[in-house]
C-alpha cells in the first residue's frame, strides 16, 4: 500500500473489505492469553519488578512451560502454532501488566532462534535449532555493536580454522535483548574470502561456548527489568555448519525495493520479511498497549476530578484530550491488523516499516498527552501516590517505557529516510520512473463523515508523487541520496498517508447505522494527521527556498568545534564528561 501512495495511488480496493481476524483464530489465542494472564498474576508484581530491575526467578522457566517462548513454532517442537496476529495478542497482554515481559516474550518469539526455522532448509543447523527449540530454550540476536547497528560492516569478525570446518568468533555486541539470559543467539560477523573479500554472515552461538562471556546488562531509563546486555566473544568456535545459508543482508530490517506479495503465514521464509514481523511484534502489541491504558488513565483521573465545582469531563479542551488518546488507540489497532491481515492481498514489507514509526509515535503523544493531562500527579512515581492515598497509576513508568519504543527496532528519523530511499529508488531502474498507472481508484462510498477525509488524502498523494517525480526527474540518485532532509520528510508524508488510509477503511467496515463510535474515532485520527502533514509539507517547502548555509553548515561548524560557537555554551565540562 505505501509504495502505491509513492505513485499517487490511495487503493482502496486493497483495503476494502477491511481485514478481520478468524474467529477460529481468535479462539486459539484466547487459550493463549488465558495462561499469560494466570502466570502473570501467579509470578510477576509490576512495581517490584520495578523496583529490583529484574524479573522474578523462575518465570522464565514457568513462560517455556506453559509454551509461551514457542508462541509460533509448531507443536510438534512443543510450540503453540499460534499466527502472528494472536502473538501480537499475547505481547500486547503481557505490556498491559508489564512492558520488560512484553519484551522479553516479544524479541524471544520475534528474533529469537526459533524464527529462523521457516527459512532454514534441512541440514544440520536446521537440526540444532529443533532440537534445542524442542527441549525448551530462551535466545535473541545479537547483531548491534558500539560503532552502531546502521553500519554495513561489522567489526565482529570470524575466521576459519580447521580447513574450512569451523570459525573462530571475536568481537563485542551491546543493547542484546535477552542477552544475559539466552542460551543461543545470532551473532552477526564479518567474514573475509580468500580473495580479499568480505560479508557479513549470521552464525549461531551456544552461550556455553569457551571464549563466549556476558560482559555487562545496561541500564536504561526505562524498560527496568527486560535483560540488556552487552555481550563479548573472544575466539569462540562455531562449526561451519552452524552459520546462516546466504543471506545477502536480508536478515536487516532496512527497508528493500522487492515487490512481491508476502503472505504472512506462508511466505515468511524471506528473513528480510521475518525480521519486519518481528520488529512489529516488538512494537505494534506494546505500542497499543501503553495508548490503551493511557485512555483507560486519563478516563480514570476525569471521573474523579473537580474544578471550580464543575465535573472536569465537562469542559471542552478535556474532552477533546480524551478523544484524541481513543483515536490514538483506533489507529495503532487498526495498523497492527493490516500490516498482518492485509499481506494476502498487497506488498505490506514497506508498511511495515512505516507502521513502526506511526505506531511508537501515536503511543508516545497518548502516553505524553496523559502525563500532561494529569500534571503533577501525573509526573509522580506509582510509589509516591500510594504513600499519599492516590491511585497509584504507574504514568511516569509507562512515560519512560514509551520513550524505548521510539529507538527499538531502528530511530525514527532514520527509518523515515531508509523508507523514502527504498520507495524512490525504482524511480531510477532502467525504463524510467514507474508509470503513473491507470486513475486512482475512486473513492468508495464511504460514510458522509468520512468523504472529505478520504478526498485529503488523495491530494495529498497526488501531492507526493509529484514531488517524487521532480526530485527524482531533477537529481542523480547518489545526488538525492545525500539530501537527507528532505528525503526522511517525504518518508515521514507517505507514512502519515498511510495511517490515515488504513484508519478510514477500518471505519468504513465498522460503520453501522446509528452506530458513530468508529466514524468519530476516524474523524479525530485524520483530523490529527492532516495538521501533521501541513507542518510536514510546510518544512519540505523550506527545504527548497532555503537560503544562506543552513542547519547543516551550522552542525558541521559546531562538530569541527573550532571555537566558532563557544560563545552558546559557556563552561561545560560536567554535561560533557570531560
Amino acid at each position: 500500500m505505501l509504495r502505491e501512495l509513492y505513485l499517487g495511488r490511495v487503493r482502496w480496493d486493497l483495503l476494502l473489505p477491511f481485514p478481520e481476524q478468524d474467529q477460529a483464530d481468535l479462539r486459539a489465542g484466547d487459550e493463549a492469553l488465558a495462561r499469560l494472564r494466570r502466570l502473570l498474576a501467579e509470578h510477576v508484581d509490576p512495581a517490584a519488578v520495578e523496583r529490583d530491575g529484574r524479573l522474578p526467578e523462575g518465570f522464565l522457566a514457568a513462560l517455556q512451560d506453559a509454551g509461551l517462548l514457542r508462541l509460533m513454532i509448531d507443536p510438534a517442537l512443543g510450540g503453540l502454532g499460534l499466527s502472528w496476529l494472536n502473538a501480537c495478542r499475547v505481547v500486547e497482554a503481557a505490556a498491559d501488566w508489564s512492558t520488560p515481559v512484553a519484551f522479553t516474550l516479544a524479541i524471544h518469539n520475534g528474533f529469537g532462534s526459533g524464527v529462523y526455522l521457516q527459512a532454514l532448509p534441512p541440514g544440520p543447523l536446521r537440526d540444532l535449532i529443533s532440537g534445542r527449540v524442542a527441549a525448551g530454550l530462551v535466545s535473541g540476536t545479537a547483531d548491534a555493536e558500539v560503532a552502531g547497528a546502521g553500519n554495513r560492516g561489522r567489526t565482529t569478525v570470524a575466521v576459519p580454522v580447521e580447513g574450512g570446518a569451523a570459525y573462530l568468533i571475536s568481537g563485542e555486541k551491546v543493547f542484546i535483548g535477552n542477552g544475559p539470559v539466552a542460551e543461543l543467539v545470532d551473532v552477526s560477523a564479518t567474514v573475509t574470502d580468500a580473495d580479499g573479500g568480505e560479508e557479513v554472515r549470521l552464525f549461531f552461538v551456544d552461550t556455553a561456548s569457551p571464549g563466549f562471556e556476558v560482559a555487562g546488562t545496561h541500564e536504561f531509563m526505562g524498560l527496568r527489568g527486560a535483560a540488556f546486555g552487552r555481550l563479548r566473544l573472544d575466539r569462540v568456535r562455531v562449526p561451519a555448519e552452524h552459520m546462516m545459508p546466504e543471506t545477502s543482508g536480508a536478515w536487516r530490517m532496512q527497508p528493500t525495493t522487492t515487490g512481491d506479495r508476502a503472505d504472512a503465514q506462508t511466505a515468511t521464509a524471506d528473513l528480510g520479511l521475518l525480521a519486519l514481523f518481528g520488529r512489529h511484534l516488538l512494537i505494534a502489541p506494546v505500542s497499543l498497549a501503553v495508548a490503551r491504558a493511557s485512555l483507560l488513565w486519563a478516563r480514570d483521573f476525569v471521573g474523579r476530578r473537580t474544578i471550580n465545582e464543575r465535573p472536569l469531563g465537562e469542559y471542552e479542551e478535556i474532552r477533546r484530550r480524551v478523544a484524541e488518546n481513543a483515536a490514538e488507540v483506533f489507529h495503532i489497532e487498526s495498523l497492527l491488523t493490516w500490516c498482518l491481515l492485509g499481506a494476502g492481498r498487497a506488498d505490506t514489507c514497506p508498511d511495515l516499516t512505516a507502521a513502526k514509526n506511526l505506531m511508537a509515535l501515536a503511543a508516545w503523544r497518548a502516553v505524553d498527552g496523559t502525563m500532561a493531562l494529569l500534571g503533577a500527579e501525573g509526573y509522580e512515581t506509582a510509589g509516591s501516590k500510594a504513600a499519599r492515598g492516590a491511585p497509584p497509576l504507574p504514568v511516569e513508568r509507562c512515560f519512560r517505557d514509551a520513550r524505548g519504543l521510539r529507538v527499538a527496532g531502528g530511530v525514527e528519523f532514520m527509518l523515515d529516510l531508509w523508507s523514502a530511499e527504498a520507495n524512490l529508488r525504482p524511480f531510477y531502474e532502467p525504463g524510467g520512473p514507474p508509470a503513473a498507472g491507470p486513475e486512482p481508484v475512486p473513492t468508495p462510498g464511504f460514510p458522509a463523515g468520512l468523504r472529505d477525509h478520504a478526498r485529503l488524502v488523495q491530494s495529498h498523494a497526488d501531492r507526493l508523487a509529484e514531488r517524487c517525480r521532480a526530485m527524482t526527474g531533477e537529481l542523480p540518485l547518489a545526488e538525492l541520496l545525500t539530501r537527507q532532509r528532505p528525503l526522511a520528510l517525504l518518508g515521514r508524508i507517505a507514512t502519515e498517508l498511510l495511517g490515515a488510509c488504513v484508519v478510514l477503511a477500518r471505519a468504513a467496515g465498522l460503520a453501522r447505522p446509528g452506530e458513530t463510535a468508529a466514524l468519530d474515532l476516524a474523524d479525530v485520527a485524520c483530523a490529527a494527521s492532516a495538521h501533521r502533514l501541513d507542518q510536514l509539507w510546510s518544512q519540505l517547502a523550506g527545504e527548497a527556498v532555503r537560503h544562506g548555509p543552513g542547519p547543516a553548515a551550522l552542525g558541521d561548524a559546531w562538530l569541527r568545534d573550532d571555537g566558532a560557537l563557544d560563545f552558546l555554551i559557556g563552561p561545560h565540562d560536567h554535561w560533557s564528561g570531560s
